[in-house]
């Protein structure tokens, strides 16, 4: 019977994906829950650290300490624990990446409407109005907001400074 387990266990581990910090086959529920505490300690985990954050019985931490001293040796925690860590890392990588296309899509989509604005307001307005300065400076305030938008850096790979302000806000009322 135990041998038609073990290849009932082997076939499976060959079929269905797994994790190293899941439940081993064999492994005790108390040697995981140990191992889960230890799992989660993070970064700065040891296995002392790990008891004392569990146990608070002076007696009882020794004795523990040993039982899950042997439980990490024959279930190797250290390197389920760091699969695990670079698992979650992962896992925040591709969070953090989500949350930054979606603040570029943001701000393309603002862009695109200050863009507009703009347009609807050089429209309106007389060439003679404006100077060389005024054209200039826009033209290089728009080129760098929409590779900003874009994702490119600046040309120089430096943090560009800052542009003159455009004043002409009570222009853009009832717009």
């Amino acid at each position: 019977m135990k041998d038609f387990e073990k290849i009932i266990e082997e076939a499976k581990a060959a079929i269905l994906p797994f994790e190293s910090w899941e439940r081993l086959p064999g492994e005790t529920g108390a040697a995981y829950v140990a191992f889960c505490a230890f799992r989660d300690y993070g970064a700065a985990r040891n296995i002392r650290k790990a008891v004392d954050s569990v146990e608070t019985d002076e007696g009882r931490r020794e004795k523990k300490y040993r039982v899950w001293r042997n439980w990490a040796a024959q279930n190797r925690w250290k390197e389920r624990a760091a699969d695990y860590d670079r698992y979650m890392e992962k896992l925040k990588q591709t969070e953090l990446r989500k949350t930054i296309e979606a603040q570029g899509e943001k701000h393309r989509e603002v862009t695109g409407k200050m863009l507009e604005v703009i347009s609807k307001k050089l429209d309106a307005m007389n060439p003679e109005e404006l100077t060389q300065g005024n054209v200039s400076e826009w033209v290089q305030t728009a080129i760098k907001a929409e590779r900003e938008a874009a994702g490119f850096a600046t040309t120089d790979g430096k943090e560009a400074g800052k542009q003159g302000e455009l004043c002409f806000a009570s222009d853009f009322h009832g717009l």
